[in-house]
């Protein structure tokens, strides 16, 4: 298997953006193998091949977890922090209605939405079409 060490880490501290060193520590402390397989196979090896650029990989890394119900909040802190078009992202979210389901796409979009607002607060120009609303999502258990 072709992995690249160096340019995974690369791409997971894009990633992963401002908490690269937090997300670092935390998956550390859980198992430190499984930090190594993340940032070798999934970012070294899956993330560095060759036909599809970063901005397609992080819009399909989002809608696949979206549909799974993963951990889409810090790759879409991530994706903003990278400097991928928003409206790319919103739009990416709003596709899945159709071929995940509706519920599927409006938890991915509040989830979305409390990314742009706490973006936004932080200072950071998100232009897309999230209002500003006040109110963060809790999804219901």
């Amino acid at each position: 298997m072709r992995t690249d060490k160096d340019g995974g880490r690369q791409i997971r501290l894009l990633m992963q953006g401002k908490k690269a060193d937090t997300f670092e520590t935390i998956q550390r402390a859980l198992d430190p193998e499984m930090f190594e397989w993340t940032e070798e196979f999934n970012f070294g090896a899956v993330w560095t091949r060759p036909g599809l650029d970063f901005d397609t990989r992080i819009l399909i890394a989002i809608t696949a977890l979206a549909v799974q119900n993963g951990p889409i909040r810090n790759y879409l802190h991530g994706a903003i922090q990278a400097g991928i078009d928003p409206k790319r992202i919103h739009e990416a979210l709003v596709m899945l209605t159709p071929y995940a389901g509706f519920s599927t796409a409006m938890d991915a979009l509040q989830v979305w939405g409390d990314v742009v607002r706490s973006e936004r607060r932080r200072g950071t120009v998100v232009d897309c079409p999230v209002t500003d609303l006040d109110i963060e999502y809790k999804k219901p258990t």
